[in-house]
């Protein structure tokens, strides 16, 4: 594997993704506090769609947004930074949910807090995303 800054990139945002995926995302009331794992909400996640909760669903899009982005990225395509800015502002509009709809009867629950797993999530994002930038405006100045 050729060590290029891209890659170096890819690998640091991967690094730091794969430890969102071991912490607590988010902390929300259900009938009881619930700490929400990170892998869960990663596996999981889709599902929001067809349970009631479509923003939340749209919200998990971020993921395959970010693995594309990923994807273009190590191939060098200059089409990269457009999912992976979609993907930021995907998990960045995350920020301004109060509650979750967890049933398609629209029962919803309040967001308490959001933990380390989410901010890691979202930092793997931003990194990846910001140095896509970068290394597309770099490379516009070099050539």
């Amino acid at each position: 594997m050729i060590k290029s800054p891209a890659n170096i990139a890819i690998f640091i945002s991967l690094i730091i993704f794969f430890i969102s995926l071991t912490q607590v995302c988010i902390v929300y009331q259900y009938f009881e506090i619930v700490n929400y794992p990170s892998y869960l909400a990663f596996l999981v996640g889709w599902m929001h769609f067809w349970g009631g909760g479509f923003w939340e669903g749209c919200i998990w899009l971020a993921n395959p947004l970010y693995f594309i982005g990923l994807f273009l990225l190590f191939k060098k395509n200059k089409r990269a930074v457009f999912p992976l800015i979609c993907s930021s502002i995907l998990a960045l509009v995350f920020l301004s949910f109060e509650n979750l709809t967890m049933t398609k009867s629209g029962r919803i629950a309040p967001i308490i807090e959001l933990k380390s797993g989410y901010f890691l999530w979202l930092a793997s994002i931003l990194f990846i995303t910001f140095s896509s930038i970068y290394l597309k405006v770099t490379e516009k100045k070099n050539a």
